[in-house]
């Protein structure tokens, strides 16, 4: 069943992906509920995630058969398929542990904008492809303007808003590692420049310092874990602490400035109301691209700051 999904999704998306210079889109989306996994394209390479559940712990390598399924499909060799567990949120032990150390990136493109991935060594790839409208919509928006990416990661924002036209980019993130992705990222792109800042941080201490030193953006990107325990910053948790962490957002923002927030967790409940001079739109459905049947793959708010 899956190997049949996974065939015509491709006939279905890839010659158009293609087309339009795309590397990197779902082809699996859960969508048979005994087979509660996902398989990604990444410019000939697939990545098969399963969600860890009771019901298939003791199969032996369940995940590893379905990546031979989806693999047979189209004749992906070996070697091109990479899988992985995820965990929602485990009793006990790191929720995201890293899988490898082999280092070696791939160059994925997004229209003219290209991207590096690492697929074996980590859960996350180094670019979330669900994401691909946000990046438009950020693109659109960046020309002259001041940028903030918070939670940067591996800087995909920051390349589109750079590319769009940003005056200046700030990034803040609390690994080193993810912003030098981030640089490489920019530079890959032809993008750097030292009015682009890579900022080594914890969000909320960064964006206490920037209050305190009158420091403001035009254009600002916050896309929080779902939870995080970090060693030397309390614990994080995007359902508690979303509200107080937008607030802080809000009041480095510049009027008019536009803030977009997200979040991937799949039981998020915002309370996003009655935030003082800051109109507030929910804008997932047209952020999550049209091969994710999880519609709710991530959630996103535009939100407008009005007054100071």
């Amino acid at each position: 069943m899956l190997a049949n999904r996974v065939r015509k999704a491709f006939a279905r998306l890839g010659p158009k992906f293609e087309r339009a210079g795309i590397g990197a889109f779902r082809l699996y989306d859960r969508d048979i509920p005994e087979v509660r996994a996902v398989v990604d394209w990444y410019e000939g390479h697939l990545v098969v995630a399963e969600y860890e559940r009771t019901q298939t712990a003791e199969i032996d390598d369940y995940v590893g058969t379905l990546a031979h399924a989806a693999a047979a499909a189209l004749d992906i060799p070996p070697e091109r398929v990479h899988v992985r567990k995820r965990r929602t949120r485990p009793a006990e032990g790191p929720r995201y542990g890293k899988l490898g150390s082999a280092g070696r990136r791939l160059e994925v493109r997004e229209r003219d904008l290209v991207f590096l991935v690492n697929l074996d060594d980590y859960v996350d790839t180094g670019l979330f492809p669900d994401h691909r409208l946000t990046r438009g919509l950020v693109r659109a928006e960046s020309r002259g303007k001041r940028f903030l990416n918070l939670f940067a990661y591996t800087g995909s924002f920051t390349c589109a808003a750079a590319a769009g036209g940003a005056a200046r980019t700030t990034s803040v993130d609390r690994s080193d590692s993810y912003l030098l992705w981030a640089s490489d990222n920019l530079e890959r792109n032809g993008l750097w420049a030292p009015e682009h800042e890579l900022v080594e941080a914890d969000v909320e201490p960064f964006l206490a310092r920037a209050k305190r030193a009158r420091q403001t953006w035009d254009l600002c990107v916050c896309d929080p874990p779902s939870f995080s325990t970090g060693a030397g910053a309390p614990p994080f948790d995007v359902q508690r602490d979303h509200r107080r962490l937008v607030e802080a957002v809000l009041e480095i923002l510049a009027d008019g400035a536009v803030l977009y927030f997200s979040t991937s967790h799949q039981r998020f409940e915002p309370q996003l109301d009655r935030l003082a001079g800051t109109s507030v739109e929910e804008i997932t459905s047209r952020t999550v691209p049209e091969e994710y049947r999880n519609r709710l793959v991530h959630r996103c708010w535009r939100l407008v700051r009005t007054i100071s």
